[in-house]
């Protein structure tokens, strides 16, 4: 299975525009994740950064299998290990690379990927 095409921020009601700065890379350790809640009105928005060594993913913050969100702490995704993102909720395991799912109820389904862009340090919609 291909995982599915980042979701453009600009089609998501509640979700920040295109060319917002999410924040800083040093803001993350190598293992380390952000997560942000976006507002507007009613609408709301979930969406996390999980910085991987050098590289940075970010995936909305829904789970595939009842669309609860992932972290058991805010902006906590990983597992013990610090090997996979795990969901709190049923744990369910992802690869943090592409957000496939390896284990448990939503297994060989993806997390939503997000556009970000790095630009020198910082970390912006794309």
């Amino acid at each position: 299975m291909k995982p599915p095409k980042p979701l453009n921020l600009d089609d998501v009601p509640g979700a920040p525009p295109p060319g917002s700065v999410l924040c800083d890379v040093s803001e993350l350790g190598p293992r380390d994740s952000k997560s942000f809640v976006f507002k507007d009105g009613n609408l709301r928005f979930e969406m996390f950064l999980q910085r991987w060594d050098d590289e940075v993913f970010a995936y909305k913050n829904s789970c595939p299998h009842v669309r609860l969100p992932l972290d058991y702490r805010p902006g906590k995704f990983l597992d013990y290990d610090k090997k996979h993102i795990h969901c709190a909720n049923h744990g369910a395991l992802f690869r943090v690379e592409d957000g496939y799912c390896i284990k448990g109820p939503c297994k060989g389904k993806f997390l939503t990927p997000v556009d970000v862009i790095r630009r020198g340090d910082e970390i912006i919609v794309g």
